[in-house]
Formats: C-alpha cells, sequence, structure tokens
C-alpha cells in the first residue's frame, strides 16, 4: 500500500509540473532542403481587434537579416474557437503570400479585455508546408501608432 501512494504522489507531481510548463517564447521554422530549421526572431508584435464573435488577429515575426513575415487570422467562434481565415505574407520587395494552416489553436474570449490568441501553425506555400510558427498565447490588443 506505501508504494502505491508513493507512486501516486509522483504521478501527481510529474503531472502537476508538466502541467504549468508554459512556452512563453514564439517560433519560428524555415524548411530548408527538406529539414526544419529554427530562424531567429529578433521582434514580434501583435495587434488585431474583437467584433463580436469575430476576432482578427495580425502577427508580425521580425528575423534576423532584416526579413519580417506578417500573419493575418480570423477567428470565430460560437461556442468552440476555429481559424476560418488566415493568410501569411513578406513584407519585403519581393511579396511571397500563401495561406495559414491551424494545427492548434488557443483563443481566450476576453471578457473583461481584449480577446487572446495563440497557437502552432504551418504556414503553407503553393499548397506546400513553407514555415511552421508557434505563437504563444498573448492579448490581441489594437496598435498604437
Amino acid at each position: 500500500m506505501k508504494i502505491v501512494i508513493i507512486n501516486l504522489l509522483r504521478l501527481f507531481l510529474v503531472t502537476y509540473f508538466l502541467g504549468c510548463v508554459n512556452n512563453d517564447d514564439p517560433k519560428f521554422e524555415e524548411l530548408v532542403d527538406g529539414l526544419f530549421i529554427t530562424r531567429t526572431i529578433t521582434n514580434y508584435k501583435t495587434y488585431g481587434k474583437r467584433d463580436g464573435a469575430l476576432t482578427q488577429g495580425f502577427i508580425i515575426f521580425q528575423l534576423e537579416n532584416n526579413e519580417s513575415i506578417q500573419l493575418e487570422l480570423e477567428v470565430t467562434y460560437n461556442p468552440i474557437p476555429i481559424l476560418t481565415s488566415g493568410y501569411w505574407k513578406t513584407l519585403e520587395n519581393e511579396s511571397i503570400r500563401g495561406k495559414v494552416q491551424t494545427i492548434s489553436l488557443k483563443f481566450l474570449g476576453g471578457q473583461g479585455e481584449g480577446p487572446s490568441l495563440g497557437g502552432s501553425f504551418d504556414l503553407k506555400y503553393k499548397s506546400e508546408t513553407r514555415f511552421k510558427v508557434f505563437i504563444p498565447l498573448r492579448p490581441i490588443n489594437k496598435p498604437k501608432w
């Protein structure tokens, strides 16, 4: 009986600590020669707005070598959040565009404050995954220009 209690305690502690782990860092990977290589993010920002059951969010990743990629995500919920529309584009002179596919979506409705959005996404170009991104759950605020 003592061994069972000790094993249950261990299981509880492992579950507790793994459940409290929250990755707060965004991640950006690019497909290069068949392998996904992690790119260095020098800065990223989020902004957007909520209008009823529709939340529109923009995420801009600034990468090394002054490259920037913007995601435009539209999420609806009734009652489950769903990415209804998602696009990405490069912000350089030669703009490349594609669609966003959801791997996992995190969404909080923002009853007292603005909504929060995050998750894992594949960025498609000509129906092939070109980038993989992870966006930590963050409030989507209106831009302050």
